[in-house]
């Protein structure tokens, strides 16, 4: 795998610190992670009541499964054309 001279420079820099600091990053990393995930979290339930206070279907579960193993690009396409069928 060929990495770029920055990541090169971080992961000199990762392994020259100590068992501590090593530590320290991997709880500041996981703590971001965990920051992401409930961003999302909080997007999702957003959305979700978005959905059941209106009367309109959401996407079914094999329906989601199906844009997921699709093309980014041909899942955006798709969900656009429902969103306009709606209207």
């Amino acid at each position: 795998m060929v990495t770029s001279e920055r990541v090169q420079r971080i992961l000199s820099d990762v392994r020259a610190l100590s068992d501590d600091e090593k530590a320290e990053l991997e709880t500041e990393l996981l703590a971001e992670d965990a920051a992401v995930g409930r961003a999302w979290g909080d997007e999702i339930d957003r959305r979700a009541a978005r959905v059941l206070a209106s009367d309109e279907r959401g996407l079914s579960g094999d329906e989601m499964r199906s844009l997921f193993a699709m093309d980014p690009a041909e899942a955006r396409r798709r969900l656009t054309e429902r969103l306009a069928a709606r209207k």
